[in-house]
């Protein structure tokens, strides 16, 4: 089965569901696939659908680690940057560019942890999204092969 499909619906999901909430956002997954999908069709989309939506979800615990990605070395450069302007001030005639150094890591540890904090509030609030969905499409799928007549 096409992949294209089933990205496109869960895209249209994700943003509807952000916009309009859950209920109105399902609706219209849920229309969208019983207009486009019929029968035996029906159930491969929609188990595809969850396959790739637990891979998603899975892809996303990931990359909320904050300590992977280049945010770690960036932080860990504005630390290092830190420690050595703290050092320039102990002397007297380093201290004016020590004073800068020490500022302009500050400045950039703080934007570099609320980047980091601000990522991992936007994926864990599209991990908690995509688990609706999920919830969703594997609830109308058991109905669906429910619903199919046995051969």
């Amino acid at each position: 089965m096409n992949t294209l499909p089933i990205d496109e619906a869960i895209e249209r999901y994700v943003r509807e569901r952000r916009e309009r909430g859950p209920h109105e956002a399902g609706a219209h997954f849920l229309s969208y696939a019983h207009l486009r999908y019929r029968g035996r069709e029906l159930v491969e989309f929609l188990d595809a659908t969850s396959r790739m939506i637990r891979y998603y979800i899975g892809f996303f615990r990931l990359m909320v680690n904050p300590l992977k990605g280049p945010e770690l070395a960036f932080f860990a450069t504005a630390v290092v940057l830190a420690v050595f302007g703290c050092l320039m001030l102990n002397e007297p005639e380093e201290q004016l560019p020590g004073i800068f150094i020490l500022s302009g890591a500050l400045v950039n540890g703080w934007a570099i942890i609320s980047r980091v904090v601000k990522k991992w509030c936007d994926l864990n609030v599209l991990i908690a999204i995509y688990r609706e969905l999920l919830i969703l499409a594997e609830k109308e799928l058991l109905a669906e092969r429910a619903a199919l007549p046995e051969h």
